[in-house]
């Protein structure tokens, strides 16, 4: 679907606690000719949640980042509320794990806030049924992917067998007596695996394993 085509006035709103960023935020928007003036804004999520009757928005802008009440926790409780609203995260942070957080509770747009000349290209996009983020945060996305691709280890099914037992507290001798195998092939099995986990004890293979998603 192209974002240029052209798209019926949207009620936009911005959550956001700089109220210098925030009054340019409404600017930039108000100037964009399928955007319903004013753009509603609120410095807090406390103060939006407040907001009584519910405001209708067809599209919100978050900070992350919000004392109180932050951008994400926010959208968990739009979320349960049974909103139906498009959100997009505003922040200065371009963090792993603050982008994944966010996209996992339904955002679907993550903008730093140094590149607001994405702004108008990410209301038309989510607004036509798409999802944005920015080239900066597209390769964090895909560097974080790839690190962990290479970070995974390639054990055999056997191997990861095993592991699960272990996790699972049982000792090398039952183990063995469990998948039908000597204690011997399950020693081997248990050297190969902790090279390949690069771990030294029981404790240290536990926490990798979780670390990792192998269970």
């Amino acid at each position: 679907m192209s974002t240029s085509q052209a798209l019926p006035t949207a009620r936009i709103g911005i959550v956001e606690n700089d109220l210098e960023f925030r009054e340019e935020v409404v600017r930039r928007l108000e100037a964009l000719d399928f955007v319903r003036a004013p753009v509603l804004n609120w410095a807090s999520a406390e103060q939006f949640l407040r907001e009584k009757p519910a405001p209708r928005l067809d599209l919100m802008f978050v900070d992350i980042m919000l004392s109180g009440i932050n951008g994400i926790e926010l959208i968990k409780i739009l979320k349960q509320q049974k909103r139906d609203l498009k959100a997009v995260m505003l922040t200065n942070m371009n963090s792993d794990e603050l982008i994944f957080e966010s996209i996992k509770h339904g955002t679907l747009g993550y903008i730093l806030k140094s590149e607001l000349g994405d702004l108008e290209h990410a209301v038309r996009t989510v607004l036509s049924g798409g999802a944005m983020i920015t080239p900066t945060i597209a390769l964090r996305v895909f560097s974080s992917f790839q690190k962990k691709a290479k970070s995974a280890p390639d054990l055999t099914d056997r191997e990861r067998q095993v592991l699960e037992l272990m996790v699972r507290g049982k000792t090398a001798k039952a183990v063995a007596e469990f998948l039908g195998l000597s204690p011997h092939t399950i020693h081997d099995y248990t050297k190969q695996i902790y090279k390949k986990l690069e771990v030294h004890n029981r404790s240290e293979l536990i926490l990798k394993a979780q670390e990792l998603s192998l269970m």
